[in-house]
């Protein structure tokens, strides 16, 4: 190998989608609240003062759950491709981390099924990457409309690897690619 081993690489990182912003979120839990508060405060006037208790349960609930949605967001998957190894790191919203290495040369990128799942079908695509009896999945938390795309630009992304280790090879050995400037030379 030449001294410029892993000189490609390339980096992908993916999380999944949140439409409502924390602005948002402050926004909503405003309106809910001053809603609670009005519906409780023409209970309380009629007697009916306990139902002010199961509308702040009701908030503390919803409360919860965005939060709980937001905590899962913090989930990520970084995709690394060089001319050696492509790697996938999985980043739990805890902050976990566990790391999958594939040999770039070996690698590949199959979405499945194939065909699309009809939309009344609990099935989905998966995008995985395998080598060598090794399998990882990508972007499990994405949208299904994402897979296709996205095992598109990972497949993109390895044979781009695959190529910049091919021209690296060619050049150690002597041969010279015309679109490639010889760096053995000095």
């Amino acid at each position: 190998m030449s001294d410029t081993a892993n000189a490609h690489r390339e980096r992908l990182s993916i999380w999944p989608y949140r439409s409502l912003s924390p602005r948002g979120f402050a926004l909503v839990m405003a309106a809910l609240g001053s809603l609670a508060f009005c519906i409780g405060l023409g209970f309380f006037l009629m007697g009916a003062w306990p139902v002010i208790g199961f509308l702040g349960l009701e908030l503390l609930v919803v409360w919860v759950a965005f939060r709980m949605n937001y905590r899962a967001a913090k989930r990520r998957q970084t995709l690394t491709a060089t001319e050696n190894a492509f790697t996938i790191e999985n980043i739990a919203p805890g902050g976990a981390k566990n790391s999958t290495s594939l040999p770039t040369a070996w690698v590949q990128v199959d979405l499945t099924p194939g065909d699309a799942p009809d939309m009344a079908s609990r099935s989905r695509q998966r995008v995985i990457a395998r080598s060598h009896g090794h399998t990882a999945e990508i972007g499990g938390f994405l949208h299904p409309a994402e897979m296709p795309k996205l095992a598109g630009e990972v497949r993109d992304m390895v044979s781009r690897a695959r190529n910049a280790a091919l021209r690296d090879d060619t050049v150690d050995a002597g041969y010279s690619d015309p679109q490639t400037p010889d760096r053995t030379q000095r």
